[in-house]
C-alpha cells in the first residue's frame, strides 16, 4: 500500500470536523497552508484524501476523494502486560501502536508495580491519545483496542488458544501463538499450566521492552516475513 503522508485520524470522514487541538497541529507544528493535501482516517480502517483550508490558527479539512476502505490485517495479534510505571505505560503503547499490534490488554496484580492498583478514566483516555497520535505518525489506518486493566487471574481464565507467556526460561514459540503476555518486572506470574511459556532469546527485559520486542515477532510472523521452523538456526 502506498504511504497516506501527511496522515491525520479525525472522529468522522464524512464531516470533516477537525478539533482545536489537531487544527493547531496542522497549522503551527506541521506548517501545512491553504490548499496542501493530506489524509484523513478514521482508526477504523477507512480513509480519504482532503486537502487543507488554513486561516492563522484554524484549520477545516474539505474532501478530495471518495472513503476507502482497508480491512484489518489478520489474524488479530495482542499484547497482555502488566503495569509498569504511567510514563513507561504511555510509551509502551505509544511504540505497541506503531508496530501494528492490534489490541493491548492491560492487567493489573499484586506483584505488579502498581501493586493492583487500577487506572483512572483520565489516564485511559490519555493512553487513548497516545495510540491516536501514534497512528497518525505512523500512517496507521486502524488504531489498537486498549482494554481497561482486569486482575490477571481473570484475563488468564478468559484466555483462549493463541495466548503464551513470555518467560527468559521458556521455549520456542509455537505456532498459532497471536497473542503473548509480558509479566511483572518481580517475575511472579501465576497461570494455568496449559498456557505454553516462551522466550526470546533476550536476556531479562523491562516490561515496555519485552512488550515492543513480542510485538515486533508477532508483526513479522502475520506478515510473513519471518517464520517458525523446526530448525535450529
Amino acid at each position: 500500500m502506498e504511504r497516506l503522508h501527511p496522515f491525520i485520524i479525525v472522529d468522522d470522514l464524512s464531516t470533516l470536523v477537525v478539533s482545536r487541538q489537531l487544527a493547531h497541529h496542522l497549522v503551527s507544528v506541521r506548517r501545512l497552508r491553504n490548499g496542501d493535501h493530506l489524509f484523513a482516517g478514521d482508526g477504523h480502517g477507512r480513509f480519504r484524501a482532503v486537502a487543507i483550508e488554513a486561516i492563522q490558527d484554524h484549520a477545516r479539512l474539505v474532501p478530495l476523494s471518495d472513503i476507502s476502505i482497508v480491512p484489518r490485517e489478520e489474524p488479530d495479534i495482542g499484547i497482555a502486560m502488566f503495569l509498569p510505571s504511567s510514563e513507561r505505560l504511555s510509551w509502551a503503547v505509544q511504540k505497541l501502536t506503531e508496530t501494528g499490534i492490534d489490541r493491548i490488554h492491560l492487567l493489573s496484580d499484586v506483584h505488579d508495580r502498581r501493586g493492583g492498583a487500577q487506572l483512572s478514566p483520565a489516564h485511559l483516555e490519555r493512553l487513548e491519545r497516545v495510540a491516536r497520535e501514534a497512528a497518525q505518525q505512523s500512517e496507521r489506518l486502524w488504531l489498537p483496542a486498549i482494554d481497561p486493566p482486569i486482575p490477571a487471574h481473570e484475563y488468564f481464565a478468559r484466555a483462549g488458544q493463541g495466548v503464551a507467556i513470555l518467560d527468559p526460561a521458556g521455549g520456542p514459540l509455537p505456532k498459532g501463538v497471536t497473542t503473548l503476555v509480558v509479566g511483572p518486572e518481580s517475575g511472579a506470574i501465576v497461570a494455568p499450566d496449559s498456557i505454553p511459556r516462551v522466550s526470546l532469546g533476550l536476556p531479562i527485559l523491562r516490561i515496555e521492552t519485552a512488550a515492543v520486542a513480542g510485538s515486533i515477532l508477532l508483526a513479522t510472523l502475520r506478515a510473513s516475513l519471518v517464520c517458525i521452523c523446526d530448525k535450529p538456526w
